[in-house]
């Protein structure tokens, strides 16, 4: 058993690649004039438009990112996906000796290897000789076992692999605490959490195991016993089946409000809204991060302000004796306005653009009917 793992897929991803092989796969797609109107070069030059216009801001400098796709982009796990489907085909395909099994999860793959060890690091050759940008590092299994995901992967005498979740060496066990000021609904969800995925992972052999594991770390985090539901919340529907889903009466509700919140309070609140059906959902209050100073770089004086800035850099001063106040509006949106209009007669003032005019109001602003330009 081997996991091969690629280094760092999204920002390596050869993005001109996969934009290619995303609009071949769009122009043999017959359904898709069913769901949008645009060509498949359409949506080509749309995808390219976002890949190549990753920004971000760095000490003071923005930069622009070159190659890959960005960490954290939604767009970079389905680009990824589509790079790597085609890549795998031809990297088996091309291959002298194949993979009995060949799994894999975005950059993450689980091999079983049956051609000896020699051919084995021929395979890797291969792997990192296809592609300049994908680099693929190698992990074979110790003492009958493996790691892939979250799963442990272990071979039996009978030569059947057996199955258990998988905690790295540095895992604390350490969860939700029962005493922490969170609502019941998602302190039970983390229950929920770890029994599916017990079930989920484990074959009978290491399932029993499991569950007790789950039961001892979820008391050591203040949960009682009862709390803990260690029965399959998995539903008992064949798969592929999809449960039919009944909307009650709140779901169904045409209201909803987001409330902090405040324990027995919050509560009482839900239960007088949901008569009067308005569905109320919960949000955290204040958190430590939001009290943190910004990890981001602040704004030096200068950069703040355009006047002073430009005060600064040219050693000019404000002649106090001709300075006068242009009006006085009290109100905000028709003072927005009337600032957007200086800044149109004197556009090298400010940095600010200020509010939005539309260019078909040109015209009218810049001249009267007589010729006179207006004050």
């Amino acid at each position: 058993m081997v996991s091969f793992d690629v280094v760092s897929l999204f920002t390596c991803v050869p993005t001109s690649d996969a934009s290619t092989i995303a609009t071949d796969r769009l122009q043999a797609d017959t359904s898709l004039k069913d769901r949008t109107d645009l060509t498949p070069n359409q949506l080509q030059d749309l995808l390219t438009t976002c890949v190549d216009s990753a920004s971000f801001q760095l000490r003071d400098k923005f930069c622009e990112q070159s190659a890959g796709t960005s960490m954290g982009s939604p767009i970079s796990p389905g680009l990824a996906g589509i790079f790597m489907e085609e890549f795998q085909q031809t990297a088996i395909a091309t291959a002298d000796h194949r993979p009995k099994i060949w799994l894999r999860y975005v950059d993450d793959t689980f091999v079983i290897w049956e051609h000896g060890q020699d051919n084995l690091q021929l395979f890797l050759d291969h792997l990192n000789g296809l592609h300049s940008s994908i680099h693929f590092t190698m992990e074979q299994e110790r003492n009958g076992s493996i790691s892939f995901l979250d799963v442990e992967v272990s071979r039996r005498e009978d030569g059947s692999l057996a199955r258990r979740v998988y905690r790295k060496p540095t895992h604390t066990d350490r969860y939700l605490n029962s005493a922490s000021f969170h609502h019941p609904k998602i302190k039970s969800s983390v229950d929920r959490a770890l029994i599916r995925r017990a079930y989920n992972i484990c074959d009978q052999g290491h399932l029993h195991k499991e569950l007790h594991h789950i039961s001892t770390a979820l008391q050591r985090n203040g949960y009682q016993p009862k709390q803990i539901e260690t029965q399959d919340p998995r539903s008992s529907t064949p798969p592929g089946r999809r449960v039919p889903y009944i909307q009650s009466q709140l779901d169904k509700a045409p209201s909803s409000v987001t409330l902090p919140y405040l324990g027995r309070t919050s509560h009482y609140i839900q239960r007088i809204l949901s008569k009067h059906n308005i569905k109320v959902f919960h949000t955290a209050p204040l958190k430590i991060h939001g009290m943190l100073t910004s990890h981001k770089d602040r704004k030096g004086d200068y950069e703040k302000s355009a006047i002073i800035k430009h005060s600064h850099l040219e050693d000019h001063t404000i002649n106090w004796e001709e300075a006068h106040l242009i009006a006085s509006i009290e109100q905000w949106y028709p003072r927005r306005i009337r600032e957007a209009l200086e800044i149109s007669k004197h556009p090298s003032v400010p940095q600010d653009i200020g509010f939005s005019i539309s260019d078909i109001w040109q015209p009218l602003l810049t001249s009267r009917s007589d010729g006179s330009s207006i004050p």
